[in-house]
């Protein structure tokens, strides 16, 4: 392993220097040829010298804004990026992409890859906070209204319910913890969220609905920690009978679900 990261190394310097000497023959290239600029300015890139191809064909774009190959290179610079796990600045360059050239052939791509950014840095566990995950759908379900006939967009239909299904578990292990807390009227709340915003996932729903019933249950009985807080709206605008009623209500509910 210790000989194959020097041969890299070896590798590294040795394209570092190509591309130093190469960059002195550049001053001749000709400035009305940005064809055969961005044909060298690409070949880190093809070499999978990222750090490298970034520079080169940012440079390429400075020289040369008005080009027909300056939108490449700004797709070329995105992936750069995104091969070099550098999630945030890929989302960014993406999404500009995006702005600058909607009616590109790439645009479809660029939007894919923006949501695709943002869920390379979502968490798997379902206990930790889904923000990047919530980002990946928002820009999915973009892509999905905008370029409806691309391949991207089957491939993001695919990822969507996946990332909602995710969501949607962490919305479920929300509501368990304050259940065992005996704070019943958020547990109830984040269960009965849950049904509202993810009523296609009818396992989670069947026992959210179970939850709920169990949480207003125990409304009903005064068994809830916080009966005197302010954000117990079950507690305060119900009464026990209709605390009960809910339970009830709701227990049909999950009962009517065939799974």
């Amino acid at each position: 392993m210790l000989f194959r990261k020097k041969i890299f190394s070896v590798y590294v310097l040795l394209y570092v220097f190509m591309s130093l000497t190469s960059a002195c023959v550049e001053k001749s290239v000709d400035p009305t040829d940005p064809a055969a600029a961005f044909a060298r300015a690409r070949e880190p890139y093809d070499d999978e010298m990222y750090e490298i191809a970034i520079q080169r064909l940012g440079e390429f774009k400075s020289r040369y804004p008005y080009s027909k190959h300056a939108p490449e290179a700004e797709i070329l610079i995105a992936n750069s990026q995104y091969a070099m796990s550098r999630y945030a600045e890929a989302a960014s360059s993406y999404e500009q992409f995006v702005k600058l050239h909607p009616r590109h052939e790439q645009a479809a791509f660029a939007q894919f890859r923006v949501g695709e950014s943002y869920w390379a840095e979502a968490p798997d566990d379902i206990d930790r906070e889904q923000d990047y995950t919530l980002k990946a759908i928002a820009e999915w379900e973009k892509l999905v209204t905008s370029y409806p006939q691309s391949e991207e967009s089957k491939k993001a239909k695919n990822l969507l319910d996946k990332g909602r299904r995710r969501v949607a578990e962490h919305s479920e292990f929300i509501a368990k913890f304050y259940c065992k807390q005996e704070i019943y009227h958020a547990c109830a709340y984040r269960y009965l969220q849950l049904t509202e915003q993810y009523p296609q996932f009818s396992d989670l729903v069947k026992k959210a609905y179970t939850q709920a019933a169990k949480a207003f249950a125990q409304l009903a009985d005064g068994k809830s920690k916080d009966e005197q807080s302010e954000s117990n709206i079950y507690y305060k605008s119900l009464s026990s009978q209709q605390l009960r009623d809910k339970a009830e209500e709701f227990r049909g509910k999950a009962a009517a679900i065939q799974l």
